[in-house]
């Protein structure tokens, strides 16, 4: 029985690894060269539904494939795919079960993500204004406070999407809080744990790219230039990662739940709504 649940599962983390190597080719080209693609969809549904690790490991399987098929000269892009998408999957599922388990309370991180998006917003539409709109970046913010410290003569360039899309993350998210009782718990634990996956995602692509890139040529000022010019796409794809997945999430569960295909460690959490919502009736007739 134990062999037929381990072969089960096994067969299912191959299948989302296939699903986000495919999504990973289902992709928009960006001008710095990086694209917004629908591989980190399919690896936080995975992880929402089967838990962190066979989340990571789909989602580092599947992704890293796409690298080894595209990207076999450069083992330091190969290596960040498989390290911070396992990360990824692994903090999607991990915290979206521990908000379940520990009923905690998803409004109020909700507003917390919403005031740190907006204020991301804030600072880079700052940056933005002080720099060259000319070339849709700028050269005299950060760019001189790096120049300084590290004596570089390189020059960041910092695209309007990434403010655009932070703003858009703060609103979503606000909204959300504000909205709270129209979603179900689980609907609301998902949203938690995909934005602040999708975080972890958006610095561990800069950093990992930059000290990995700069590993391997000995040049730390290219490599945080290009992780910079990267930003932008990191933003993108994850905004339609949360607004995709936490949308076709609890559908997708309601649909295999009772298949037995998995072991679902967040079923007693259903029960325990459903009495909340029996309880809330029959307070309601009791006023009556």
């Amino acid at each position: 029985m134990k062999n037929d649940k381990l072969l089960n599962k096994i067969v299912i983390i191959a299948m989302f690894s296939a699903l986000a190597c495919a999504g990973t080719f289902i992709q928009i080209r960006m001008p710095a060269g990086d694209f917004v693609h629908l591989g980190n969809f399919v690896m936080i549904v995975a992880a929402l539904l089967l838990g962190g690790i066979a989340g990571g490991v789909s989602g580092a399987l599947g992704m890293g494939l796409y690298d080894i098929i595209f990207y076999t000269s450069k083992p330091s892009t190969i290596l960040r795919t498989f390290i911070l998408k396992f990360l990824v999957g692994f903090a999607v599922g991990t915290l979206f079960r521990l908000i379940i388990k520990k009923d905690i309370n998803s409004r109020k991180i909700l507003f917390g993500l919403s005031g740190l998006f907006i204020g991301i917003g804030i600072l880079f539409t700052i940056l933005f204004v002080l720099g060259d709109k000319s070339e849709f970046g700028f050269d005299n913010g950060l760019s001189s406070v790096y120049n300084n410290i590290f004596g570089s003569k390189n020059s960041f360039k910092i695209s309007l999407y990434v403010p655009i899309f932070s703003y858009l993350f703060g609103i979503g998210t606000f909204v959300a809080a504000i909205l709270a009782s129209k979603l179900s718990k689980r609907s609301m634990a998902a949203l938690v744990a995909v934005s602040v996956a999708i975080i972890v995602n958006i610095i561990g692509e800069f950093v990992l790219r930059w000290l990995l890139e700069g590993i391997m040529v000995s040049d730390f000022n290219t490599s945080i230039i290009v992780a910079t010019s990267k930003i932008p796409g990191s933003f993108i794809t994850g905004f339609i990662s949360v607004v995709l997945s936490v949308l076709i999430y609890e559908p997708i569960y309601r649909a295999v739940k009772h298949t037995g295909l998995f072991n679902d460690d967040t079923a007693k959490f259903d029960e325990d709504e459903k009495d909340d919502v029996i309880e809330l009736k029959e307070q309601t007739n009791e006023t009556k």
